[in-house]
C-alpha cells in the first residue's frame, strides 16, 4: 500500500486541516512532480495541471492524481471537471492511506468524498 503526503486539496476539502507555517510537501512513493504538490503549492496551476496530466509514474485512475488535479479545476474556475475528477478519485478501484496536512491519515475515497460534498454544498449555495 502506498503512503503518501496529499495536502492541496485540504485547503478546499478539510479546512481545519490549513496551518499557519507551510512545510515542503513531497510525493512519497511517486516521482517527484507525479502528484503537482510542489507547483499547487506555488499557485502555479497550469505546471500543476501539465505535471498530472503527463502521468509520469502514475496511472490515469490514480485516487491521489485525480484529487490534486481536481484541485486544480477548482482552482481555475472549473467546478464541474473538478467534480468528475472526485468523483473519479472515488470510483477508483485502488484506493491510499494519505497523511494529511494536520498529520490526520485518511483514505484517497474518504478525501474525495469530502472534496465532492464540499463542491456540492459550495453549488448549492
Amino acid at each position: 500500500m502506498r503512503a503518501l503526503i496529499l495536502l492541496p486539496l485540504l485547503s478546499l476539502a478539510l479546512p481545519a486541516c490549513a496551518a499557519s507555517q507551510q512545510s515542503a510537501r513531497v510525493e512519497t512513493g511517486y516521482e517527484v512532480g507525479a502528484l503537482g504538490l510542489a507547483a499547487i503549492d506555488r499557485g502555479d496551476w497550469e505546471a500543476a495541471e501539465r505535471q498530472l496530466n503527463a502521468q509520469r509514474g502514475v496511472t490515469a485512475d490514480d485516487p491521489a492524481r485525480l484529487i490534486n488535479l481536481g484541485r486544480v479545476y477548482a482552482a481555475t474556475g472549473r467546478p464541474e471537471l473538478a467534480a468528475a475528477s472526485w468523483q473519479q478519485a472515488l470510483n477508483a478501484p485502488h484506493h491510499y492511506q494519505v497523511t494529511l496536512g494536520d498529520g490526520t491519515v485518511a483514505s484517497t475515497d474518504e478525501v474525495a468524498r469530502a472534496a465532492l460534498a464540499r463542491y456540492s454544498f459550495a453549488a448549492r449555495n
